[in-house]
């Protein structure tokens, strides 16, 4: 399963709905009278995003240690991850909170247990396992490099390279990343942020050239460029919102049935048809949280008559027309 997918998808669904950017310095976006300059910023996004919650209505609890049923909660947040169907993972130590999250998080090889049937949700995290959780949920291996720290030895190092190599962490100190040191709230609060940020600035986006509605049942959409070979049509339709708006200002979301990709890749092919446009005029307003592009649609059934008078006979000629727009 591509985790890096699931989550730009579900982020952008998540930016897009509170009108945030990401992630973006600003004026205290939550509630907490705890929470220094140092990691206002991070804290803010995260929180109004819905991915952290506080310790209390007025406390993040910023200098209090991680504990790692907390740190699933936020990872499968920040990831999208299926928390209510997903498999039992067999550890019998989980609470109603954190359960769908670890659960969801251990089907897709991103967390594993203490033993095999004991995740220990409220023990602390360490920094190194905490580079492991965020290496593994956005998939950032690949980009390790050596890193100054005398501290970043044995099974967590690879996690900590790739951290250091995407400049998500430079370490505690010059030569110390802090490998078995418990990481805190509000430390974990700043490297995800910067997780957000690199994943973001580095993530593959679908640019429209332009859209089409082909029927009443089907929309084309074109693409500037070929789609990498590693995305699915289905893939494709996760980063864009679709929504039919009526000449009469009604609006209606649309939810693609089917999706299936050109042979050069360029172009995607939605079928809905649970919303059928027929007898409807408005547009097609597809929206990948940065542009909206519109595609006009007239399938209104107007009548046209035209009548020809001979001696004591009248033919009327009745046309239906249907028109397709095009939008680029």
């Amino acid at each position: 399963m591509n985790t890096y997918k699931l989550f730009t998808a579900a982020t952008a669904v998540t930016i897009a709905a509170v009108g945030v950017s990401a992630p973006a310095s600003a004026a205290s976006g939550h509630p907490f009278t705890d929470v220094g300059p140092n990691y206002e910023e991070a804290v803010s996004f995260l929180y109004e995003i819905e991915i952290i919650k506080g310790i209390s209505s007025t406390k993040f609890g910023t200098s209090q240690s991680l504990t790692r049923g907390d740190a699933a909660v936020i990872l499968a947040n920040a990831i999208g991850v299926d928390t209510e169907n997903a498999p039992d993972a067999g550890f019998k130590d989980l609470n109603s909170r954190v359960k769908g999250s670890v659960n969801a998080l251990a089907e897709i090889g991103v967390i594993s247990g203490v033993t095999k049937t004991e995740f220990k949700p409220n023990d602390t995290l360490s920094r190194g396992a905490m580079a492991k959780f965020l290496v593994l949920g956005f998939e950032l291996q690949g980009y390790e490099i050596e890193t100054p720290f005398t501290d970043a030895g044995g099974v967590f190092a690879p996690y900590i390279e790739a951290l250091y190599g995407t400049e998500i962490t430079s370490g505690k100190t010059p030569t110390s990343y802090g490998t078995h040191l418990n990481i805190t709230r509000g430390e974990f609060a700043n490297l995800l942020d910067k997780t957000f940020t690199f994943v973001i600035e580095n993530s593959y986006s679908p640019a429209i050239e332009s859209a089409k509605v082909t029927s009443t049942t089907s929309t084309q959409i074109v693409f500037t460029e070929a789609v990498p070979a590693e995305y699915r049509p289905r893939d494709l339709v996760d980063f864009f919102y679709f929504t039919v708006k009526l000449e009469d200002g009604s609006e209606t979301d649309l939810e693609p049935t089917l999706a299936t990709l050109s042979a050069d890749r360029k172009t995607l092919t939605i079928q809905h048809k649970n919303y059928d446009l027929d007898g409807k005029k408005g547009v097609l307003l597809i929206d990948d949280w940065e542009n909206t592009i519109e595609a006009p649609f007239n399938y209104e059934q107007t009548e046209i008559t035209t009548s020809y008078n001979l001696p004591n006979k009248k033919f009327d000629y009745t046309k239906l027309p249907g028109t397709v727009g095009t939008a680029v």
